[in-house]
């Protein structure tokens, strides 16, 4: 679901997993990162600050990983184009929607135990919550200028 369309990026909530809430893509139609002009990088800035901006009001995260990561383009014999991941990272419990979230392995890389079931961080967020939560984040997020 789109959160936020400027004139070069969009902004994706990912509505299909909240494994950190405010979880969310921002991709543009660029091929790789050596096509990206200057005003694009710095469009681009200005949605990475502003995601941070609203997830630490909002979920009050306290680090946020922001990834470039371009394999499965190639793995899927899709075209490819430049996209980020921006994952909101908690320590500690936080109330989210009256339930108790904890980011499980704070402090280390998300997709380190991702292939494992059991290990993985689970999406504790109903499809209802998950509105709730994009609803929050469009309703916070600011028009940015270009």
């Amino acid at each position: 679901m789109q959160l936020y369309k400027g004139k070069y990026w969009e902004v994706v909530f990912e509505e299909w997993c909240q494994e950190f809430p405010g979880q969310c893509i921002i991709s543009c139609e660029k091929e790789s990162l050596r096509d990206l002009e200057e005003e694009e990088w710095i469009e681009l800035g200005k949605m990475e600050k502003e995601l941070e901006r609203v997830c630490h009001k909002l979920f009050h995260a306290t680090m946020y990983n922001f990834a470039c990561l371009m394999n499965n383009a190639y793995l899927d014999h899709q075209k490819p184009h430049v996209h980020y991941h921006f994952l909101p990272r908690y320590e500690g419990n936080r109330m989210i929607l009256d339930k108790t979230y904890r980011d499980k392995h704070f402090g280390y890389n998300m997709w380190k135990w991702s292939r494992s079931r059991f290990q993985a961080q689970k999406d504790i967020f109903t499809k209802e919550e998950k509105l709730e939560i994009y609803r929050m984040m469009k309703e916070e997020f600011h028009v940015l200028e270009t």
